[in-house]
Protein backbone atom coordinates (compact mmCIF):
# COMPACT_ATOMS: atom_id res chain seq x y z
CA UNK A 1 0.00 0.00 0.00
CA UNK A 2 1.28 3.48 -0.86
CA UNK A 3 0.94 6.48 1.43
CA UNK A 4 -1.73 7.97 -0.85
CA UNK A 5 -3.72 4.73 -0.72
CA UNK A 6 -3.41 4.73 3.07
CA UNK A 7 -4.71 8.30 3.22
CA UNK A 8 -7.67 7.47 0.98
CA UNK A 9 -8.57 4.48 3.14
CA UNK A 10 -8.38 6.60 6.30
CA UNK A 11 -10.46 9.26 4.54
CA UNK A 12 -13.41 6.87 4.56
CA UNK A 13 -12.74 5.25 7.95
CA UNK A 14 -12.04 8.07 10.39
CA UNK A 15 -14.95 10.56 10.00
CA UNK A 16 -17.34 8.29 11.89
CA UNK A 17 -14.74 7.65 14.61
CA UNK A 18 -13.46 11.18 15.11
CA UNK A 19 -16.41 13.33 14.07
CA UNK A 20 -15.36 15.61 11.23
CA UNK A 21 -16.76 16.59 7.83
CA UNK A 22 -13.62 17.37 5.84
CA UNK A 23 -10.01 16.20 5.90
CA UNK A 24 -6.85 17.03 4.01
CA UNK A 25 -3.90 14.61 4.04
CA UNK A 26 -0.37 15.59 3.11
CA UNK A 27 2.93 13.92 2.41
CA UNK A 28 5.60 16.21 3.84
CA UNK A 29 9.22 17.20 3.60
CA UNK A 30 10.47 15.35 6.69
CA UNK A 31 13.05 17.98 7.61
CA UNK A 32 10.68 20.99 7.53
CA UNK A 33 7.24 19.44 8.01
CA UNK A 34 5.87 21.34 5.00
CA UNK A 35 3.38 19.64 2.65
CA UNK A 36 4.51 18.13 -0.63
CA UNK A 37 1.13 16.78 -1.74
CA UNK A 38 -2.59 17.02 -1.09
CA UNK A 39 -4.91 14.02 -0.81
CA UNK A 40 -8.57 14.84 -0.14
CA UNK A 41 -11.98 13.77 -1.38
CA UNK A 42 -13.79 16.48 0.58
CA UNK A 43 -11.93 19.74 -0.15
CA UNK A 44 -11.44 21.83 -3.30
CA UNK A 45 -7.74 21.69 -4.27
CA UNK A 46 -7.94 25.33 -5.37
CA UNK A 47 -8.05 26.32 -1.73
CA UNK A 48 -4.58 24.97 -1.01
CA UNK A 49 -2.72 28.04 -2.31
CA UNK A 50 -4.51 30.55 -0.06
CA UNK A 51 -4.23 28.09 2.84
CA UNK A 52 -0.45 27.92 2.37
CA UNK A 53 -0.23 31.72 2.35
CA UNK A 54 -1.82 31.71 5.81
CA UNK A 55 0.68 29.04 6.92
CA UNK A 56 3.72 30.99 5.76
CA UNK A 57 2.70 34.58 6.55
CA UNK A 58 3.31 34.19 10.28
CA UNK A 59 1.23 35.23 13.26
CA UNK A 60 -1.08 32.19 13.39
CA UNK A 61 -1.17 29.31 15.88
CA UNK A 62 -0.47 25.58 15.44
CA UNK A 63 0.93 26.02 11.95
CA UNK A 64 2.64 23.10 10.25
CA UNK A 65 6.07 24.65 10.77
CA UNK A 66 5.34 25.38 14.46
CA UNK A 67 4.14 21.85 15.17
CA UNK A 68 7.23 20.46 13.44
CA UNK A 69 9.62 22.73 15.35
CA UNK A 70 7.95 22.08 18.71
CA UNK A 71 7.49 18.35 18.20
CA UNK A 72 3.71 18.57 18.69
CA UNK A 73 1.82 15.62 17.23
CA UNK A 74 -1.80 16.63 17.97
CA UNK A 75 -3.30 20.14 18.11
CA UNK A 76 -6.88 21.43 17.93
CA UNK A 77 -7.57 25.10 17.35
CA UNK A 78 -10.12 25.12 20.16
CA UNK A 79 -7.43 23.78 22.49
CA UNK A 80 -4.49 26.03 21.56
CA UNK A 81 -6.72 29.15 21.59
CA UNK A 82 -8.23 28.23 25.00
CA UNK A 83 -11.73 27.82 23.60
CA UNK A 84 -11.60 30.81 21.24
CA UNK A 85 -10.73 29.39 17.79
CA UNK A 86 -11.72 32.69 16.19
CA UNK A 87 -8.38 34.01 17.47
CA UNK A 88 -6.76 31.93 14.71
CA UNK A 89 -6.21 33.74 11.43
CA UNK A 90 -6.95 30.66 9.36
CA UNK A 91 -10.16 30.06 11.30
CA UNK A 92 -11.36 33.58 10.57
CA UNK A 93 -10.22 33.79 6.97
CA UNK A 94 -10.25 30.21 5.69
CA UNK A 95 -12.23 27.80 7.85
CA UNK A 96 -15.16 29.72 9.32
CA UNK A 97 -16.34 31.11 5.93
CA UNK A 98 -16.79 27.48 4.82
CA UNK A 99 -18.84 26.55 7.89
CA UNK A 100 -16.10 24.95 10.00
CA UNK A 101 -15.86 25.63 13.73
CA UNK A 102 -12.80 23.66 14.77
CA UNK A 103 -9.75 22.01 13.22
CA UNK A 104 -7.69 19.10 14.52
CA UNK A 105 -4.17 18.65 13.18
CA UNK A 106 -2.12 15.45 13.27
CA UNK A 107 1.63 15.39 12.62
CA UNK A 108 3.05 11.95 11.87
CA UNK A 109 6.49 11.76 13.44
CA UNK A 110 9.25 9.29 12.56
CA UNK A 111 12.56 9.76 14.35
CA UNK A 112 11.75 13.36 15.22
CA UNK A 113 10.89 14.32 11.64
CA UNK A 114 7.50 14.87 10.00
CA UNK A 115 6.57 12.25 7.40
CA UNK A 116 2.90 13.14 6.99
CA UNK A 117 0.27 15.61 8.12
CA UNK A 118 -3.52 15.78 8.36
CA UNK A 119 -6.05 18.53 9.04
CA UNK A 120 -9.49 17.35 10.21
CA UNK A 121 -12.18 20.02 9.96
CA UNK A 122 -15.41 19.92 11.97
CA UNK A 123 -18.61 21.85 11.25
CA UNK A 124 -19.62 24.55 13.73
CA UNK A 125 -22.72 22.66 14.90
CA UNK A 126 -20.62 19.79 16.31
CA UNK A 127 -18.84 21.98 18.83
CA UNK A 128 -15.10 21.83 19.66
CA UNK A 129 -13.01 18.67 19.92
CA UNK A 130 -13.24 17.29 23.47
CA UNK A 131 -10.35 16.18 25.67
CA UNK A 132 -11.44 12.57 25.17
CA UNK A 133 -11.41 13.01 21.40
CA UNK A 134 -7.94 14.55 21.57
CA UNK A 135 -6.69 11.56 23.56
CA UNK A 136 -8.19 9.24 20.95
CA UNK A 137 -6.51 11.34 18.23
CA UNK A 138 -3.16 10.79 19.95
CA UNK A 139 -3.69 7.04 19.92
CA UNK A 140 -4.80 7.11 16.29
CA UNK A 141 -1.76 9.21 15.44
CA UNK A 142 0.60 6.49 16.66
CA UNK A 143 -1.22 3.81 14.65
CA UNK A 144 -1.31 5.93 11.49
CA UNK A 145 2.38 6.78 11.88
CA UNK A 146 3.27 3.09 12.13
CA UNK A 147 1.23 2.34 8.99
CA UNK A 148 2.73 5.33 7.18
CA UNK A 149 6.24 4.17 7.98
CA UNK A 150 5.56 0.87 6.23
CA UNK A 151 4.67 2.75 3.04
CA UNK A 152 8.24 4.07 2.88
CA UNK A 153 9.71 0.64 2.34
CA UNK A 154 11.64 0.36 -0.94
CA UNK A 155 9.75 -0.63 -4.09
CA UNK A 156 9.82 -4.28 -5.12
CA UNK A 157 10.63 -3.36 -8.72
CA UNK A 158 13.72 -1.46 -9.93
CA UNK A 159 13.26 2.26 -9.43
CA UNK A 160 13.09 4.59 -12.40
CA UNK A 161 15.28 7.64 -11.87
CA UNK A 162 13.41 10.93 -11.56
CA UNK A 163 13.82 13.23 -14.58
CA UNK A 164 16.23 15.73 -13.03
CA UNK A 165 17.65 18.31 -13.38
CA UNK A 166 14.40 19.95 -14.42
CA UNK A 167 12.98 23.48 -14.70
CA UNK A 168 9.35 24.60 -14.30
CA UNK A 169 7.99 28.17 -14.43
CA UNK A 170 4.73 29.11 -12.68
CA UNK A 171 2.69 32.25 -13.17
CA UNK A 172 1.35 34.66 -10.55
CA UNK A 173 -1.68 32.41 -9.94
CA UNK A 174 0.49 29.27 -9.80
CA UNK A 175 -0.54 28.28 -13.30
CA UNK A 176 1.98 26.41 -15.44
CA UNK A 177 3.80 28.85 -17.75
CA UNK A 178 6.65 26.73 -19.09
CA UNK A 179 8.65 23.59 -18.39
CA UNK A 180 11.54 21.85 -20.07
CA UNK A 181 11.09 18.24 -21.13
CA UNK A 182 12.33 16.75 -17.82
CA UNK A 183 10.11 19.26 -16.03
CA UNK A 184 7.05 18.06 -17.92
CA UNK A 185 7.86 14.47 -16.99
CA UNK A 186 8.39 15.45 -13.34
CA UNK A 187 5.01 17.20 -13.21
CA UNK A 188 3.38 13.94 -14.22
CA UNK A 189 5.55 11.91 -11.81
CA UNK A 190 4.48 14.03 -8.81
CA UNK A 191 0.83 14.42 -9.86
CA UNK A 192 -1.71 14.48 -7.00
CA UNK A 193 -5.26 15.74 -6.45
CA UNK A 194 -4.11 19.35 -6.88
CA UNK A 195 -2.56 18.45 -10.24
CA UNK A 196 -5.90 17.05 -11.43
CA UNK A 197 -7.44 20.54 -11.08
CA UNK A 198 -4.55 22.98 -11.54
CA UNK A 199 -2.14 20.92 -13.69
CA UNK A 200 0.53 21.68 -11.06
CA UNK A 201 1.35 19.22 -8.23
CA UNK A 202 1.05 20.55 -4.70
CA UNK A 203 4.82 20.44 -4.13
CA UNK A 204 5.40 23.03 -6.87
CA UNK A 205 2.53 25.18 -5.62
CA UNK A 206 3.99 25.18 -2.10
CA UNK A 207 7.52 26.00 -3.29
CA UNK A 208 6.17 28.87 -5.42
CA UNK A 209 4.28 30.31 -2.46
CA UNK A 210 7.37 29.94 -0.27
CA UNK A 211 9.47 31.76 -2.88
CA UNK A 212 7.11 34.74 -2.92
CA UNK A 213 7.06 34.92 0.87
CA UNK A 214 10.88 34.60 0.98
CA UNK A 215 11.13 37.47 -1.52
CA UNK A 216 9.18 39.70 0.86
CA UNK A 217 10.80 38.29 4.01
CA UNK A 218 14.29 36.83 3.43
CA UNK A 219 14.42 35.64 7.05
CA UNK A 220 11.32 33.48 6.61
CA UNK A 221 11.04 29.85 5.51
CA UNK A 222 13.45 29.09 2.62
CA UNK A 223 11.86 28.05 -0.67
CA UNK A 224 13.52 24.63 -0.61
CA UNK A 225 11.76 21.29 -0.32
CA UNK A 226 12.60 17.59 -0.36
CA UNK A 227 10.10 15.48 -2.31
CA UNK A 228 9.87 11.72 -2.70
CA UNK A 229 8.84 10.25 -6.04
CA UNK A 230 6.59 7.22 -6.46
CA UNK A 231 9.69 5.12 -7.12
CA UNK A 232 11.11 6.08 -3.71
CA UNK A 233 13.72 8.58 -4.93
CA UNK A 234 14.25 11.90 -3.17
CA UNK A 235 14.70 15.12 -5.14
CA UNK A 236 15.22 18.73 -4.10
CA UNK A 237 12.91 21.53 -5.30
CA UNK A 238 14.05 25.15 -5.07
CA UNK A 239 11.94 28.19 -5.94
CA UNK A 240 12.94 31.72 -6.88
CA UNK A 241 10.90 34.75 -7.99
CA UNK A 242 11.70 35.93 -11.51
CA UNK A 243 12.12 39.62 -12.35
CA UNK A 244 11.72 41.34 -15.69
CA UNK A 245 9.04 39.00 -17.03
CA UNK A 246 5.49 38.63 -15.78
CA UNK A 247 4.93 39.86 -12.24
CA UNK A 248 4.93 37.10 -9.65
CA UNK A 249 6.39 34.39 -11.84
CA UNK A 250 8.45 31.75 -10.06
CA UNK A 251 11.03 29.34 -11.44
CA UNK A 252 11.24 25.98 -9.68
CA UNK A 253 14.31 23.85 -10.26
CA UNK A 254 14.54 20.15 -9.40
CA UNK A 255 17.84 18.40 -8.73
CA UNK A 256 19.34 15.30 -7.15
CA UNK A 257 20.28 15.90 -3.49
CA UNK A 258 23.84 15.58 -2.28
CA UNK A 259 24.75 12.87 0.23
CA UNK A 260 24.86 15.52 2.98
CA UNK A 261 21.36 16.67 2.06
CA UNK A 262 19.86 13.18 1.95
CA UNK A 263 21.58 11.35 4.82
CA UNK A 264 19.32 12.89 7.54
CA UNK A 265 16.31 11.55 5.62
CA UNK A 266 17.85 8.10 5.30
CA UNK A 267 18.56 7.94 9.03
CA UNK A 268 15.13 9.28 9.97
CA UNK A 269 13.36 6.85 7.65
CA UNK A 270 14.95 4.00 9.61
CA UNK A 271 13.31 5.39 12.77
CA UNK A 272 16.48 6.72 14.41
CA UNK A 273 15.99 9.34 17.11
CA UNK A 274 17.82 12.66 16.93
CA UNK A 275 20.51 11.46 19.33
CA UNK A 276 20.89 8.18 17.44
CA UNK A 277 21.27 10.14 14.21
CA UNK A 278 24.03 12.27 15.75
CA UNK A 279 25.86 9.17 16.97
CA UNK A 280 25.51 7.51 13.56
CA UNK A 281 26.78 10.60 11.77
CA UNK A 282 29.82 10.62 14.06
CA UNK A 283 30.44 6.92 13.28
CA UNK A 284 30.30 7.70 9.56
CA UNK A 285 32.97 10.35 10.15
CA UNK A 286 35.19 7.67 11.73
CA UNK A 287 34.82 8.71 15.36
CA UNK A 288 35.68 6.27 18.14
CA UNK A 289 33.36 5.72 21.09
CA UNK A 290 35.48 8.00 23.26
CA UNK A 291 35.63 10.71 20.57
CA UNK A 292 31.87 10.55 20.00
CA UNK A 293 31.22 10.73 23.74
CA UNK A 294 33.41 13.83 23.99
CA UNK A 295 31.82 15.45 20.90
CA UNK A 296 28.23 14.90 22.09
CA UNK A 297 28.91 15.33 25.84
CA UNK A 298 27.80 11.78 26.59
CA UNK A 299 29.19 8.97 28.70
CA UNK A 300 30.92 6.26 26.58
CA UNK A 301 28.42 3.68 27.85
CA UNK A 302 25.58 5.89 26.62
CA UNK A 303 27.18 6.05 23.16
CA UNK A 304 27.36 2.25 23.16
CA UNK A 305 23.69 2.02 24.15
CA UNK A 306 22.73 4.34 21.28
CA UNK A 307 24.80 2.25 18.87
CA UNK A 308 23.06 -0.94 19.99
CA UNK A 309 19.71 0.70 19.26
CA UNK A 310 20.97 1.86 15.84
CA UNK A 311 22.24 -1.62 14.97
CA UNK A 312 18.87 -3.13 15.90
CA UNK A 313 16.88 -0.63 13.83
CA UNK A 314 19.07 -1.01 10.74
CA UNK A 315 19.58 -4.74 11.04
CA UNK A 316 23.38 -4.66 11.24
CA UNK A 317 25.83 -6.16 13.76
CA UNK A 318 28.85 -3.89 13.63
CA UNK A 319 30.12 -0.42 12.77
CA UNK A 320 31.56 -1.80 9.54
CA UNK A 321 28.19 -3.16 8.45
CA UNK A 322 26.54 0.12 9.43
CA UNK A 323 28.95 2.18 7.33
CA UNK A 324 28.64 -0.24 4.39
CA UNK A 325 24.83 -0.11 4.51
CA UNK A 326 24.59 3.68 4.64
CA UNK A 327 27.34 4.15 2.04
CA UNK A 328 25.03 2.34 -0.39
CA UNK A 329 21.72 3.47 1.07
CA UNK A 330 22.38 7.21 0.87
CA UNK A 331 23.43 7.62 -2.77
CA UNK A 332 20.70 5.23 -3.93
CA UNK A 333 18.12 7.12 -1.84
CA UNK A 334 16.25 3.99 -0.81
CA UNK A 335 16.67 0.96 1.43
CA UNK A 336 17.38 -1.57 -1.29
CA UNK A 337 21.01 -1.80 -0.16
CA UNK A 338 19.93 -3.42 3.12
CA UNK A 339 19.64 -6.94 1.75
CA UNK A 340 22.98 -6.70 -0.06
CA UNK A 341 24.85 -5.47 3.00
CA UNK A 342 23.40 -8.02 5.41
CA UNK A 343 23.38 -11.08 3.16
Amino acid sequence: MTASELFIELDSLLPSLMGFEAVCWHHTDPLTGLPTSMVSSTLDPRGMGPAMDLEFAGGDVATMAQMHAQGDRVAALSQVTEGRPERSIRMREHLSPHGFGDELRLRFDLGGDTWGFAALMREKGRGPYSDEELRFAGQANRLITAALRRTYRPPTVPATAAPVPAVIVLGSSDELVAADQPGQALLRELADSVFAVLAVPAAFLVVARLARHAEANPTGIPATMRVRTRAGQWIILRGSVLHGLGAGQVVVTASTPTLAEIMPLVLSSHGLTRREQLVTAAVLRGGSTREIARELSLAPVTVQDHLKAVFAKLGVRSRGELVALLALDGPRLDHSARSASTA
